[in-house]
């Protein structure tokens, strides 16, 4: 005798257990696939914050070679400073930087001591040409961190032989001409021509006869042009410290360039000086006085090659002072 048996029963099972065995796969990809995003999520952080703390320490590297005295040796041991990029040009400062899309970076300058084998410990004598550097990045608990260390060694590198080769030196005057950084109000930048002698000349750096009249205006530099308006600048100083600019009296001031300029002869330049943030800009947080001592005489000014400039940028190659000169030097190689 044959029996018929139904299979309508299994075939539902097997169709609830395929089911459920899909579920649950479809459920395990997803939560790898979640995990995998925020993997590279996080990885993707890790990254940005490194490469943001990289860069971090290439602008304080261009810092030191700047000016070891006014970049590195100015600046508060141990405490967080901040990064600022003003008319491309890095700035350590002690005010809190904007924050760069979702992370915040920091600087910390500290000293660096050795023992007596001359090398670096946690204690022993104090050594003026090295400081220990870490930038921080941080996005709330995370962190990145790269340590690395700063020398001096500009100073055991001779300067090359060098001489005035165009000057006006009879500036007396002290008074406000220039409303210089312009103190936030955006008024422009002060400049004075000069014109090169009958010979070929490779400049290293300009001297200018300042004095600061405030406690602590921006920081400046000077540019070398062909002419004062906006017109690409042919070389730009490094910054200058405005700590280091005397405020009793005025002296001379150096803006020393990164390389030796070559300028054709018997020909016109301009030396515009300016600050960090930038005094073209209203707004832009530039602070503070200086006074660029001057002398005023007949109808040309004191000296015949040039003339000089004020409220340059906010009103193109601003204003032409006909009867004044400001105080500067011009140095070349020998």
């Amino acid at each position: 005798m044959i029996t018929e048996h139904s299979t309508k029963g299994f075939g539902l099972i097997e169709i609830v257990i395929v089911t459920a065995l899909v579920s649950g796969l479809l459920f395990v990809f997803s939560q790898a696939g979640a995990f995998a995003l925020k993997l590279l999520r996080h990885e993707k952080e890790t990254l940005e914050m490194t490469l943001l703390a990289e860069e971090g320490t290439e602008a304080v590297r261009s810092l030191r070679d700047e000016s070891w005295t006014d970049n590195i040796d100015a600046h508060d041991e141990g405490a967080d400073h901040y990064l600022t990029l003003e008319n491309g040009k890095w700035e350590i400062s002690h005010t809190p930087a904007p924050s760069v899309g979702q992370y915040e970076r920091f600087v910390v300058i500290e000293s660096v001591f050795r023992d007596a084998h001359d090398k670096i410990a946690s204690s022993g004598a104090a050594d003026p040409g090295t400081r220990k550097m870490t930038v921080r990045v941080t996005k709330g608990s995370r962190t990145v961190s790269l340590v690395g260390y700063l020398t001096d060694f500009q100073q055991y590198i001779p300067r090359p032989a060098e001489a005035i080769a165009v000057s006006y030196e009879g500036a007396t005057n002290d008074a406000d001409l220039i409303a210089f950084p312009s103190n936030n109000t955006g008024g422009g930048d002060p400049s004075q021509s000069f014109t090169t002698p009958a010979s070929a000349i490779r400049v290293t750096k300009v001297s200018l006869l300042l004095r600061r009249a405030t406690a602590a205006p921006s920081n400046i530099y000077a540019e070398l042009r062909t002419a004062p308006d906006d017109t690409p600048a042919i070389s730009a100083s490094a910054a200058v410290g405005s700590a280091s600019i005397p405020q009793g009296t005025a002296a001379w001031v150096d803006f020393v360039f990164p390389v030796p300029i070559s300028l054709s002869v018997a020909t016109s330049y301009t030396i515009r000086l300016r600050s960090i943030p930038d005094s073209a800009v209203a707004f832009s947080g530039s602070a503070g006085a200086l006074r660029w001592w001057y002398l005023q005489s007949g109808a040309q000014g004191p000296y015949a090659g040039g003339i000089a400039r004020r409220f340059i940028g906010s009103s193109g190659q601003g204003l032409a002072l006909d009867q004044y000169d400001f105080g500067f030097r011009v140095y070349a190689l020998q």
